[in-house]
């Protein structure tokens, strides 16, 4: 009698904003081995990836169609067990949908540049240069911090200005700061104590002014440290080279400009290791130079992590390189690209550290426009294209960026309340250093390396 009602709540996944989640599986390296030759471990792992998949969809109320890349064995080993869980669980997913939502599976080695670059919107650049860990922020190792600013909390559902500018570029984040401050200021000296009424109304606005207040010196502080960083590590100069590295092919200018700044002690060694790897991505076939580069980062490795990470620049090419992408990641990325570049966008100063497009850029765009090509995303079950297409579900294995996340809000922004709406999740949502642990194979809060040999048979 005392029970009036019972639901189930679908929640087996890490929402972070209304159109991004993930399944916080920080290591999927081991999934591109044999198959044969898997664990029970590595079966967990993509049964993992499954079932967040599948908790996300019932949340959604949403049957979708499933593609999947053509070019990766791991999609399609997730679109299969995708098509199957729905199938044994009919009743629950027959949501009697006039529309029809699409589930597009991708795999995180495609792209492998997304991951590597300097970021600068504001909750990519947290995230690489501070770390979100459930959507917290550790600020302990930050220079003069003080006490209640050694943890602080990044979300979008409790933080209305983090809502309204964690897609902000660097420029636009300090102006929208600025103006934060200006208007605490404001409130602050508008507070005038000289009747009873006005201390009966000061007292009320206390709590709501103590909140703003604390608000206001979160961004501030996270705001300087970053600044800090970008100077004293000099960001900008390394994100252009990197961006150069991945938008550019002119190989004398990027050898040149990679082993200057390789020779720079301001330059992090996590970003040495960062250019380092987009020079080997973009010019596989220098033998000799990619020794070089080798050479340099192993000779100023000091401490066992960074001996580690070193090892880097060749794992990304066994892992991701131009023999195991299905598609050409460089395309429109050479002469071309750079006419068009030299006579669009040359005010905004921006456009040199974000030339970079992700890959999903251009395939979230071939999606909605009914042009995404059947042969390398093929649909489960050979069904045709989606009729009524009203959500759009983006599931990278191996991990998704929190610029991606940026890129398809401004795409559902775009598209308004009519266009569908596109969701992205992935495997966990990496930053540089997650992402070269991903792919040497250390387990998040682990030391432990398992030297992983890829084999895509």
């Amino acid at each position: 009698e005392l029970v009036k009602q019972v639901q189930e709540y679908y929640a087996d996944f890490f929402a972070v904003t209304p159109e991004s989640w993930h399944c916080n599986l920080s290591s999927t390296r081991s999934l591109y081995t044999r198959r044969s030759n898997w664990t029970k471990a590595d079966n967990a792992v993509l049964e993992r990836n499954v079932e967040g998949l599948i908790s996300m969809l019932l949340s959604q109320k949403k049957r979708p169609l499933v593609r999947y890349q053509k070019a990766s064995a791991l999609s399609k080993a997730v679109a299969i067990e995708i098509v199957s869980k729905m199938k044994e669980e009919n009743e629950v997913f027959d949501f009697r949908d006039s529309n029809q939502p699409v589930l597009l599976i991708l795999d995180r080695r495609e792209d492998p540049i997304t991951p590597l670059l300097m970021q600068w919107t504001y909750q990519a650049m947290v995230h690489e240069l501070l770390t979100i860990d459930s959507n917290r922020v550790d600020m302990s190792n930050v220079p003069d911090i003080k006490p209640d600013m050694k943890q602080v909390v990044m979300s979008t559902t409790q933080d209305e200005f983090f809502a309204k500018t964690y897609t902000y570029n660097f420029g636009d984040l300090g102006k929208a700061i600025k103006d934060l401050v200006s208007q605490y200021k404001a409130k602050k000296g508008n507070q005038k104590i000289e009747t009873i009424q006005d201390m009966q109304k000061f007292v009320e606005q206390y709590p709501e002014l103590k909140t703003f207040q604390g608000n206001v010196s979160k961004h501030v502080a996270v705001m300087v440290e970053m600044n800090r960083k970008v100077k004293e590590e000099k960001l900008m100069a390394v994100s252009e080279a990197e961006q150069n590295l991945a938008c550019d092919h002119d190989h004398s200018k990027a050898i040149t400009e990679i082993m200057r700044l390789l020779g720079d002690s301001s330059v992090t060694f996590v970003r040495k290791v960062c250019m380092a790897s987009l020079y080997h991505l973009r010019y596989e076939k220098h033998r000799n130079e990619m020794s070089t580069v080798r050479s340099v980062l192993k000779e100023q490795a000091k401490t066992i992590e960074e001996k580690r990470m070193a090892r880097f620049s060749d794992e990304i090419v066994k892992y991701a390189g131009a023999s195991v992408r299905g598609g050409d990641l460089y395309r429109n990325r050479g002469f071309l690209s750079m006419v068009k570049n030299a006579f669009s966008g040359l005010s905004e100063i921006e456009n040199v550290y974000t030339r970079y497009k992700p890959l999903l850029s251009s395939v979230l765009d071939s999606l909605l426009k009914n042009k995404l090509g059947m042969n390398d995303y093929p649909f489960m079950d050979a069904v045709g294209q989606g009729r009524n297409m009203d959500k759009v579900f983006v599931y990278v294995i191996g991990g998704t960026t929190y610029s991606e996340a940026a890129l398809v809000s401004e795409m559902n922004k775009a598209s308004g309340p009519s266009g569908p709406k596109i969701i992205l999740g992935g495997s966990c949502i990496h930053n540089s250093t997650s992402f070269m642990n991903d792919v040497l194979g250390v387990s998040k809060n682990s030391d432990v390396f398992l030297d992983i040999k890829l084999d895509d048979s």
